[in-house]
């Protein structure tokens, strides 16, 4: 038996008066026992109880925790593989421009090299030929002074033209002035000197550049870029701060030049600047604002 039962017990006894039966006293004594046993299970009944309960909510909350760390951990796999799947997608994508891009430069190296070539090929022929008309001539007289030394004409002004338009402004500058040395009384001598201005002035060097059209518009009036010439060097003229002289050029290309792209072009500038333009034949001053 417990202490505290047993000393519950004596302190029955003590209660229990001197003149009652000793038998009597025993039943009582037995009876507060059996008492307080039952209660001592009932409290180890309920501390069960509580303890089962305690006991379901932990293994509870222990699945669903292991449930939520299951289902990120999945989640989280998805999203690696669907990152991973995404890289792949780009990087064979970066591959196959990166293949395209490289033929394509194969293909322009190519056919550089076969323009190269031919453009060889063709010099080659122009200059037996030259050769061969020099010679049986006899220096009777060529298309200009040195002619017979040099690239054939055509040869010559598309090359320099090309490297014009590719932007290899020295080599295109030392090509047009080789032809003014050698050709300069052929039709495209004034396109070879309006390049040479317009070189100048691609770089911006305007003063140089105005010079250069200068030649162009005097030693030919009547060349195919005369009017270009004249366009630009007012264009120059108006980058120089020089508004009035600029201007003043504008409107001597539209009267000497009437109805062309390059008098379009300067109306269309002078517009810009919201000067009047030049008075027409018959008609009246109009200010462009």
């Amino acid at each position: 038996m417990n202490r505290p039962l047993l000393l519950l017990a004596l302190w029955l006894v003590g209660m229990v008066p001197a003149g009652m039966a000793v038998d009597k006293e025993v039943v009582q004594l037995q009876q507060s026992v059996a008492l307080l046993q039952g209660m001592v299970r009932e409290l180890q009944r309920s501390f069960d109880e509580k303890m089962a309960v305690l006991r379901t909510l932990l293994e509870q909350s222990t699945d669903r925790a292991n449930q939520v760390s299951s289902g990120m951990s999945s989640e989280m796999s998805s999203l690696q593989s669907a990152v991973q799947t995404s890289v792949g997608n780009a990087s064979q994508k970066m591959d196959n421009v990166n293949s395209q891009m490289q033929g394509l430069q194969a293909s322009l190296e190519e056919l550089r090299a076969r323009l190269d070539k031919l453009s060889q090929q063709v010099s080659k022929i122009e200059s037996a030929s030259q050769t061969i008309s020099a010679m049986g001539s006899l220096g009777g007289g060529g298309m200009g002074e040195g002619a017979a030394g040099a690239p054939a004409p055509d040869v010559l002004y598309n090359t320099a033209l090309r490297d014009y338009t590719s932007g290899n402004y020295p080599l295109s500058m030392q090509e047009f002035t080789d032809y003014l040395r050698y050709y300069s009384d052929t039709p495209l001598a004034s396109n070879a000197q309006f390049y040479i201005g317009d070189i100048y002035y691609q770089q911006g060097q305007f003063e140089k550049a105005i010079q250069e059209y200068d030649k162009a518009i005097e030693q030919y009036p009547n060349g195919n870029k005369t009017a270009a010439a004249q366009l630009k060097k007012g264009f120059a003229l108006l980058n120089l701060n020089l508004r009035t002289q600029g201007v003043q050029e504008l409107n001597n290309l539209m009267k000497r030049f009437p109805n062309t792209p390059e008098a379009s072009l300067a109306q269309d500038k002078i517009t810009s600047l919201g000067t009047e333009t030049p008075v027409p034949e018959g008609g009246a001053r109009r200010t462009t604002r």
